[in-house]
């Protein structure tokens, strides 16, 4: 996905010095990436980040990118019915199917790939080649904190496994299951994107004509 921060650039594209060596190996079932803001900017400096054991999300946790001044705004390539989550703070995140194993990216610029070496089985980046596998796990985005805003999924039902993309509704409906166990609230909208950037797709649409519309609903399969 493609975001913006008001710190200027595209989240993807944001320049950044790339850690040359996974980081060790941090058990948990919930972990996280962090870096510590400067200057009131995020992290993008890969050595100097660390992996660590969370216990729950909860809303100080997902506000923590508000010290970076990591936001959403206002993209022209986004749909304008997303405008109205503009300002609030977002987070990337990455589920293991199966295993749930969850982490988060704060205070980075880390992309996912990035912040998943050496975390998850199958998760591989050459830098020479080009080669991006996310193993069996699934990307997304939170918006807000853990009752407003929205959970961004990025969904493809073409997709290969290791794209790190939903490939079905059974995808989504363990995705949000995981993220209620973990704290967020059944509230929480989740909306199935088609990336790069914020644009939901046809298929997400139609789940919600049907009642398809927060966590608790996917979560519950109604």
């Amino acid at each position: 996905m493609v975001f913006k921060s008001d710190w200027g650039g595209s989240w993807n594209n944001a320049p950044r010095v790339v850690q040359e060596t996974p980081r060790l190996y941090q058990d948990g079932g919930l972990i996280a990436l962090v870096g510590k803001p400067e200057a009131r900017k995020p992290s993008r400096q890969g050595r100097m980040e660390i992996v660590e054991q969370l216990t729950r999300i909860d809303d100080n946790l997902l506000g923590y990118n508000l010290e970076g001044r990591q936001v959403l705004l206002r993209c022209a390539s986004n749909e304008r019915d997303f405008d109205l989550y503009v300002a609030m703070p977002f987070v990337k995140g990455v589920t293991e199917r199966e295993s749930g194993r969850t982490m988060l990216i704060l205070g980075s610029t880390a992309h996912h790939i990035e912040a998943m070496q050496g975390q998850f089985s199958g998760a591989v980046w050459d830098l020479e080649s080009g080669v991006k596998e996310y193993g069996n796990t699934m990307r997304w985005i939170n918006v807000g904190k853990t009752k407003e805003g929205f959970i961004g999924l990025d969904y493809n039902v073409g997709a290969q496994m290791n794209q790190g993309v939903a490939r079905s509704l059974d995808d989504v409906r363990f995705l949000a299951g995981m993220l209620l166990e973990l704290g967020y609230d059944p509230s929480k909208k989740l909306f199935l994107l088609e990336p790069p950037y914020i644009r939901e797709r046809e298929e997400g649409k139609k789940f919600r004509t049907q009642g398809y519309v927060t966590l608790e609903d996917y979560a519950k399969g109604r």
